[in-house]
């Protein structure tokens, strides 16, 4: 009967984990969970954030509408406002050549 070392060539199991794997597995250890609830935490915020610009933007948008809106509104009101004046400076000036004739 032969016997085999663990680490002989040829052998399926595995190799021993490297310096860098045992401080990765520490470090999983020490901080992983931390570090997953600090990353779904982040995920949060960003999600929010981010809808939070989208409604700040639709609002901005509906902002702008009502502004352009009130813009128009206000033109349209002008416009007649100085047809009206137009119209009573035209019938006083009317009334006035009628009572230098008269």
């Amino acid at each position: 009967m032969s016997t085999t070392s663990i680490n002989q060539p040829g052998d399926n199991a595995a190799a021993p984990p490297s310096a860098d794997d045992e401080m990765e597995q520490i470090r999983e250890l020490l901080i992983g969970e931390q570090q997953r609830r600090s990353t779904a935490r982040i995920d949060k915020l960003e999600a929010r954030l981010k809808e939070f610009e989208e409604d700040v933007a639709r609002r901005f948008d509906a902002l702008a509408a009502r502004i352009e809106t009130l813009g128009q509104e206000t033109t349209a009101g002008r416009r007649a406002a100085f047809e009206e004046l137009s119209r009573g400076i035209g019938e006083l000036g009317e009334r006035m050549r009628n009572l230098s004739q008269s």
